[in-house]
Formats: C-alpha cells, structure tokens, sequence
C-alpha cells in the first residue's frame, strides 16, 4: 500500500453517526486540557488531515464521566496577516455509546513553517450555564488531496469526501461535505444545501466502473451521504460531479489506491 492509500485509509475513518464505527481505526487520545475540575481530552482515529476529521471529546468533571455537554469548536488558522477558521459540525450534547462526544473538524489547508492551526472548545455542562475555554494549543494538519474548491457567483464552496469507515471492497458509505465563509474573515462557515452530487468510482487501470453506487443526497445536517462500490483492489478514481440547478459547477477527482 503506498503513501497515498496510507493517508486516505486514515483521512475516510471519519463519520457522522452518533456511535462508534465497528470497522477501521477506533479512537485514540491526540492531547487533552483542563480548567479546575473540568477535564476535556480529545480524540482522532487518525492524524489530522486537510479535508474531513472525526474528532471526538471524552468530558470529565472531578473526574465523572459528563452525561452531557455543549461544545463549541474554534478552529483558527494563523497566518501572517490574517486568521481564518475553517468548516466544522459541533458535536451532539449527547456522547455516544462510548462515552464520547463526536464532532467533524474540515480542515482546510495544512500547517506549514510559517502557518498553524490552533484548537479550543467552549464547554457547558447544563444549557444556560456560562461556556468554560479550553484550549488544546497548536495541532498539526497534513496534507491531503480530499478536499477541492469550485467557485460560484464569485464565491469559494468547500468541497471535500470521506468515508464512515475504512474503505474497503464492496459497497462503502460516502460523505460529501459543502462549505461557504458566511463572513469575510472566513472565521464562520455555512452549509451549501442547494447542490446535486454525483460519486462515480472509476478504476482507470482496468477500464470499468460499478454496480450499486448510490447519489449522494443531503441530510439534515447539511451533508450529503451516499454509496460507492469498489469491486475490486486497486486504483480507483471517485469522479465527484457537482450542479447548483442548471448550472454545472464541475467534475472533481479523487484517486487512491486500494
């Protein structure tokens, strides 16, 4: 398996769903911070990468599992002239079957020597109750071909895809977010709810296609789920077409080996 397949195996092992995925990575502690007795350590089932990241939040307070919380992700990229966030969805106030709370981080660019993303979450354990920051400090973000930009009406949308779990021969789930800055200083960013998405798989190297591929449509949650078939090991090419109504925005690649 080469580089590229090692970096999609870990960037697809993100999902949306409240539990726990039964295939792939299972999550792993990345670092964790505290404010008196509250106590927030966060999660990935892999390194952080441009493009889509399952991120996960196990609260504590006096050293209690929360039954519940209201987390508010912040994101920043700092630049040399400017600071900049990035897409995310904050994660339910309920955790998951395993005591976690899960949440989906777009990264949009990587870190560089000049350029790093910092991380840190407003915590409320009750509804009402004043927020608590806690702060991860800088976090580091690779590279990775999943993410794309297609402009329209002068504007950026945000593309990117993911699977649920590691991909694999047979049918796999597939996720494709949608992303537009709500504000110049791209500190807040807006679900695109109004496309028509396509996942075609293509495997070049043999001349052929799949059976069983299902069109990405969007949830409530402002991402488009569908299915794609790999039929068999190898390289593949997801061909991810996008329309805004009549309007054909474009066709976007996403290769990885098998």
């Amino acid at each position: 398996m080469n580089r590229l397949s090692l970096l999609v195996s870990s960037v697809v092992a993100f999902a949306c769903g409240p539990g726990p995925t039964t295939e792939g990575p299972k999550p792993s502690a990345l670092t964790q911070a505290s404010v008196g007795d509250l106590t927030v350590e966060l999660l990935t089932t892999g390194p952080l990468t441009v493009g889509q990241n399952r991120v996960f939040y196990r609260v504590t307070k006096a050293g209690k599992p929360a039954p519940h919380a209201h987390l508010k992700q912040r994101p920043v990229m700092h630049m040399k002239s400017m600071t900049h966030s990035c897409p995310l969805k904050n994660p339910s106030h309920e955790p998951n079957a395993a005591g976690l709370f899960e949440g989906l981080i777009v990264f949009t660019m990587a870190t560089m020597s000049e350029e790093h993303w910092t991380l840190s979450a407003d915590v409320a354990l009750e509804s009402g109750e004043t927020p608590v920051k806690v702060d991860f400090g800088a976090v580091a973000v690779a590279d990775s071909p999943l993410k794309k930009v297609v402009t329209r009406d002068g504007k950026k949308i945000v593309l990117t895809l993911g699977f649920p779990n590691a991909s694999k021969v047979g049918a796999n789930d597939v996720v494709v977010t949608a992303h537009q800055a709500t504000d110049p200083t791209m500190m807040s960013f807006a679900t695109v709810d109004d496309l028509d998405v396509s996942a075609t798989p293509e495997m070049p190297s043999m001349g052929h296609g799949s059976n069983g591929n299902v069109k990405p449509t969007r949830g409530e949650d402002g991402l488009y789920r569908g299915k794609v078939v790999f039929s068999m090991p190898g390289d593949w090419v997801v061909h991810l077409g996008v329309r805004a109504g009549d309007v054909e925005l474009g066709t976007f690649d996403f290769s990885f080996d098998l």
